[in-house]
């Protein structure tokens, strides 16, 4: 298993404790464990260099693994409602209720670290010239007889 993008000292602080022990303490480092895994597929990249350490690790991409990690350590059941008179929970219908996922926000944000943007060219073939596609050389607006 690949390191986690962010450390738990900095889970901890986020959650307002100055330590996480015992179980609190790998209940944290499941959550950062599980969020690495998702934001390194999601951006294709691991941030891990050939003896298995950490390698410039963008700040962005540590303030998402960490915002991912919150979410799941404060909410595990992925808890959307709760009401206290007559005892109700509701629980989030998208991505299976799981309290590891990444918002939309945070996927733009590790695809523009990634150097994956969602801007692509498209070919397409025209009826208008003999070839939809120039050979190497040939200008685009020249047309074939």
């Amino acid at each position: 298993m690949l390191p986690p993008l962010a450390d738990l000292e900095a889970l901890a602080a986020r959650l307002g404790v100055s330590d996480l022990i015992g179980l609190d303490a790998g209940r944290g480092q499941a959550a950062l464990d599980d969020a690495s895994a998702l934001i390194r597929q999601e951006a294709d990249a691991t941030w891990v260099d050939d003896e298995g350490q950490l390698e410039d690790v963008p700040d962005a991409v540590a303030s998402i693994c960490l915002a991912v990690a919150y979410r799941a350590y404060r909410n595990p059941e992925g808890t959307v409602q709760a009401s206290l008179g007559d005892a109700s929970v509701t629980y989030a219908r998208t991505g299976g209720g799981s309290a590891i996922y990444l918002t939309d926000y945070e996927i733009k944000a590790l695809r523009r670290v990634a150097g994956r943007s969602a801007v692509l060219s498209v070919g397409y073939a025209t009826p208008y010239y003999d070839r939809a596609v120039p050979a190497p050389g040939d200008e685009w607006w020249e047309v074939y007889d």
